[in-house]
């Protein structure tokens, strides 16, 4: 029993790999969250960038060299915690996972895919499928965003007794909003149909015919020649500004700037953008997609829409927009919201009891 108690008090040695902590995402803004808030004080802890963005040869070589890293070092590690997506991230990752179960380490699979349903239900034959659950069944714990994941991964991958839910948290800024005055919404994510930036281009129009001094301002990447001809066809350059992809200061900079923000994604994880404008006191617009029901309470700290509603999506940004005092409420409760129940710092605790119960 001594040897238990002195082994659980040992810091665990955790090897964590993921994506570059400069990539464009959500899985590097969690990942650096858990620097800024001392994760790695608390464990002895390295971390291993498989991907970063550029061209396929830089990629390749990028995951060739993180992989040699890998196989140096592993031996040196407790617990191997791999942060996973779905598509080309599952097949890098896969290969880590192999090579952490060969050394005998625990395994953590943390699970951010947006679309992993799809990835294993259309884009998988039965062959795949079979891999995909040989490699899950490797993993001593799963991390899922939500319970809508941990549903699916019980019921199709993997055994439900080692699925944790770890709701995506972010840190609670300083800042506090008081004027809901503005009518400047903003979008943080990737331009393109998945996050449902089209649709909120094609309801700006009959939008600004209510709200004639509304402005949205579209922080991202993707499809952004695409999205500027469809701005230039329909004479919204005035009222719509592409930023490109916005991080750290100039993220907070449109944050203070905004007091609406709208996310109609059709799939989703757990959306960071939705959680930091939350923080930031903004009145959030999105839909039903993954875990933004757990994190949205209908009408009392946001709305949800149906992914693909143009109607619903145009009223609720009129209805947000012209009512500065509902506007000013669902906001106050947003902050709220994730003070309670999407605090990172929490997350840190429940992740060093993780490393704790498993490095037995």
């Amino acid at each position: 029993m001594r040897e238990i108690m002195k082994k659980n008090k040992r810091v665990p040695k955790v090897l964590m790999i993921g994506p570059g902590r400069d990539v464009m995402g959500g899985i590097s803004t969690v990942v650096n969250s858990y620097y800024e808030l001392g994760l790695d004080k608390k464990v002895e802890l390295r971390y291993i960038s498989t991907m970063k963005d550029g061209n396929k040869l830089k990629k390749l070589v990028i995951a060739l060299k993180s992989y040699i890293e890998f196989i140096k070092c592993v031996k040196d590690y407790d617990i191997v915690h791999v942060h996973m997506a779905a598509q080309a991230s599952y097949t890098r990752k896969s290969v880590f996972i192999k090579k952490a179960k060969q050394a005998g380490k625990k395994i953590i699979i943390h699970q951010h895919s947006a679309d992993f349903d799809e990835f294993f239900f259309k884009q998988s034959d039965d062959k795949k499928r079979k891999q995909i659950k040989n490699i899950f069944a490797m993993a001593d714990t799963v991390i899922v965003l939500s319970e809508e994941w941990a549903e699916f991964f019980g019921n199709n991958i993997c055994d439900s007794s080692k699925i944790m839910i770890l709701y995506n948290g972010v840190i609670i800024p300083l800042y506090y909003k008081e004027d809901y005055s503005d009518k400047n919404v903003l979008f943080l994510g990737r331009l393109g149909k998945r996050k449902g930036s089209y649709d909120l281009l094609k309801v700006i129009p009959s939008v600004l015919e209510k709200v004639p001094s509304a402005h949205f301002y579209l922080g991202g990447d993707g499809d952004i020649d695409y999205s500027q001809k469809i701005i230039n066809e329909n004479g919204l350059q005035e009222h719509v500004k592409l930023l490109g992809w916005v991080r750290n200061e100039e993220k907070e900079v449109y944050l203070k700037k905004c007091s609406t923000f709208v996310l109609p994604s059709y799939h989703e994880g757990m959306p960071m953008s939705v959680l930091e404008s939350m923080a930031y006191g903004l009145a959030v617009i999105s839909t039903n997609a993954g875990g933004i029901p757990q994190i949205i309470e209908q009408g009392i700290n946001g709305y949800r829409i149906e992914a693909g509603c143009l109607n619903e999506l145009e009223r609720a940004l009129v209805y947000v927009l012209n009512n500065e005092k509902a506007k000013k409420e669902l906001g106050r409760s947003a902050r709220k919201r994730i003070e309670d129940k999407f605090n990172a710092e929490r997350n840190i605790d429940r992740l060093y009891e993780l490393y704790q119960k498993i490095n037995v």
